[in-house]
C-alpha cells in the first residue's frame, strides 16, 4: 500500500513537472510561428461559417484577396460576398501542415488545401488550392495582409 501511494505520488511530481520542462523548450520564434498558424486556422473557420464579424478583426484594412481563378477582391469585397450568399466555402480543409516563415513582424504561411465552395449561380466548385497567406502585426495582433490562391496540379 505504500508502494502504491509513493509511486502514485512520484507520477505525480513528474506530471507536475512537464509543462515547465516542455515550456522552456519552445522558443519565440517556434510560439510565433504556432500563434500565426492558430490566426489562419480561425480565419479558415471564419470563412465556413461565414462569420464576417471574425474576418472584420482578422484581415487588415487594406488586405487583398486573390482567388485561385484570379479574381482580386478587397477586404470589404471578400467579407460582403461572403454576407450576401454570393459564395459560400463548404469546405476549407488543410491538406498539410502550412510552413511559416517569419520576416520580423511580417509571416509568410505556405499551405494546400482542399476547397468545396457554392456560388450564386448555383454551381460547386471542388479545388485542392496550394495558397500563400501574408500576416503582419497590427496592434499586437497577426492580421491578414494578402492572400493569394492557385489550382494544385492533381
Amino acid at each position: 500500500m505504500i508502494l502504491v501511494r509513493t509511486t502514485a505520488l512520484l507520477l505525480l511530481a513528474a506530471c507536475a513537472a512537464l509543462p515547465s520542462t516542455f515550456a522552456a523548450q519552445v522558443s519565440p520564434a517556434d510560439a510565433m510561428k504556432a500563434a500565426v498558424l492558430r490566426c489562419d486556422e480561425a480565419r479558415a473557420y471564419a470563412t465556413v461559417t461565414a462569420n464576417t464579424l471574425a474576418l472584420e478583426d482578422q484581415f487588415t484594412e487594406d488586405c487583398l484577396y486573390a482567388h485561385s481563378n484570379g479574381r482580386i477582391q478587397t477586404k470589404k469585397e471578400f467579407i460582403a460576398a461572403l454576407a450576401s450568399g454570393d459564395v459560400h466555402y463548404d469546405v476549407l480543409r488543410y491538406l498539410s501542415v502550412p510552413t511559416v516563415r517569419l520576416f520580423g513582424e511580417t509571416a509568410i504561411l505556405n499551405g494546400r488545401a482542399h476547397l468545396e465552395v457554392r456560388v450564386k449561380a448555383g454551381r460547386t466548385v471542388n479545388m485542392d488550392i496550394n495558397y500563400t497567406a501574408v500576416y503582419v502585426i497590427v496592434d499586437a495582433q497577426w492580421k491578414l495582409a494578402s492572400y493569394q490562391s492557385t489550382v494544385a496540379p492533381q
